[in-house]
């Protein structure tokens, strides 16, 4: 977030073309994203002892993804995530990234240890995902997202 904070609401939501995102909707993506996994956790964590253990198959598929969002591959958005919006402004995209932090902090802390085998997440592609497995994605996938936000970066420095 240090990147973007002096970047004018403009600059945070000036769109290339018509088939890219601004710099807003990315951090909107991952907002949204981390928000939306973080609750269907919570909501998996009030049965977690009726969850499946995650096998083999499992394991495979979640090293499979995280491989793939360590390369420069383009993913389309699975459907159940909604296009981000553009227009928020860096206090407000700010705000939400600390929120969504908040309660994902909580979610750690608070997650009974006994339990880290169990299926907390289904993601589109990887199927079930224990929390560790999750928390890999989680970070797999800032980081899949951070160059490119560096490219709009420089794209907005070039036009200046």
């Amino acid at each position: 977030m240090d990147k973007i904070k002096d970047l004018s609401s403009e600059e945070l939501n000036h769109k290339f073309s018509e088939n890219e995102w601004c710099i807003a909707q990315v951090i909107e993506h991952l907002v949204d994203s981390e928000t939306g996994i973080n609750k269907y956790i919570n909501y998996r964590l009030k049965n977690i002892n009726e969850q499946p253990s995650i096998g083999l198959a499992n394991y495979i598929k979640s090293g499979v993804l995280n491989k793939k969002l360590k390369s420069e591959a383009k993913f389309k958005v699975p459907s159940e995530l909604s296009q981000p919006e553009a227009g928020a402004n860096y206090d407000q995209l700010k705000e939400k990234w600390d929120n969504s932090r908040i309660h994902l902090i909580k979610t750690v802390e608070t997650f009974p240890k006994d339990k880290m085998n169990k299926a907390v997440f289904k993601h589109p592609r990887a199927g079930l995902l224990s929390m560790n497995q999750t928390m890999s994605f989680f970070i797999n996938h800032l980081k899949h997202h951070i160059p490119q936000v560096d490219s709009l970066l420089l794209r907005l420095e070039n036009q200046k």
